[in-house]
């Protein structure tokens, strides 16, 4: 049982585990309700509230001090993201958009559920069967080879250690194995909205809406205690969103000369703003002409590299000036932003 000092009773308090449950859940809502970003706290309070809601009709009490623990866990992430840690808050904002935790899993169940299934290898054997093959999946193995993941199919072998021809069954354990293992490593493809959410809120041009809370109140030995919450300023917001949207890519189904097919890309948002090694809790600096350090202006003037080196480059740059000039027609760019980026 846990205890809380007593100023009236001057002894300690001994709390049962509902009444710890029941402030652990205040606690936890004081403390989402501190966070930067409105999606944040909106997804972290429900998943907070689902969470309780399905074991407050736990009895066995080992399970009740583990799921005590695991919430005292949740909240000292909160409290120290709220503190200035960016690489909680970074966590933080990682189970919000689905690079981890159950929301990543709700995001690939539509495209697990659209896989086509495969034909066994060996007739009448169902578990010979290999993965089905999916499209969208593999469009999104592939964006993400040698970032996430090292190659989106495995390689067979022809034959085997005895020189005889591989066995089936085994290539499709592998197979299997493989992609299970890709799975995990994978981020699923954000929806466009809250893709290019957070495009606007790396370059500037969204800003979050302030928390209501502005104070937290912590347990001393002296009795409670109300503590300002740190404040990330709008670089430090940008430069965690910004390693937020590193992670997730856009799906998209393109129609191209060989066909329609599925594309998964990244931001042309992360391809322009390629700077130089400095601090990593803040921006660079901009140049003479008003654009950060890292900017392809004129990839062409680039020496020392090689053809496909600048084509690549002139690529990247195209891309995020088309993205601009698409946000400037959408009137996304406010006023102010518009000196900066012409």
């Amino acid at each position: 049982m846990s205890t809380i000092s007593s100023l009236v009773l001057r002894k300690p308090v001994v709390l049962t585990k509902p009444q710890q449950a029941i402030r652990l859940l205040r606690d936890l809502y004081r403390e989402t309700s501190c966070l930067f970003d409105e999606v944040a706290r909106k997804r972290i309070k429900a998943r907070i509230r689902d969470r309780f809601r399905k074991c407050q009709d736990v009895e066995d009490e080992q399970r009740q001090t583990k799921l005590l623990k695991d919430g005292r866990r949740i909240l000292s992430t909160l409290t120290r993201a709220n503190r200035g840690d960016k690489w909680r808050m970074a966590y933080v904002l990682q189970q919000t958009y689905g690079a981890k935790g159950k929301r990543k899993h709700e995001l690939l169940e539509p495209l697990l559920k659209a896989v086509n299934p495969s034909e066994p290898l060996i007739p009448n054997r169902p578990r010979t069967a290999p993965p089905g093959r999916s499209d969208a999946i593999l469009a999104l193995f592939k964006a993400q080879t040698g970032k996430m993941i090292k190659i989106p199919e495995p390689v067979i072998p022809e034959e085997a250690v005895s020189g005889k021809p591989f066995p089936k069954v085994r290539i499709a354990n592998i197979k299997w194995r493989h992609r299970s293992m890709n799975l995990k490593k994978i981020t699923p493809p954000l929806p466009p909205s809250e893709f290019e959410r957070l495009e606007l809120l790396v370059m500037g041009f969204w800003q979050c809406g302030a928390p209501k809370r502005q104070y937290i109140t912590r347990e001393t030995k002296i009795g409670p205690k109300k503590q300002r919450a740190n404040v990330y300023n709008p670089r430090q917001q940008r430069r965690i969103f910004e390693f937020t949207l590193e992670q997730f890519t856009l799906l998209e189904h393109r129609d191209t000369p060989r066909g329609a097919k599925w594309v998964a890309r990244y931001s042309p948002v992360l391809q322009a703003l390629l700077r130089a090694e400095g601090d990593p809790e803040d921006f660079e600096d901009v140049n003479t002409v008003g654009e950060p350090y890292g900017v392809v202006v004129n990839p062409n003037r680039t020496a020392g590299r090689s053809a496909a080196e600048r084509k690549k480059a002139k690529n990247k740059s195209a891309d995020f000036s088309t993205w601009l000039e698409k946000k400037k027609e959408e009137g996304k760019v406010p006023p102010h932003m518009t000196r900066l980026w012409g």
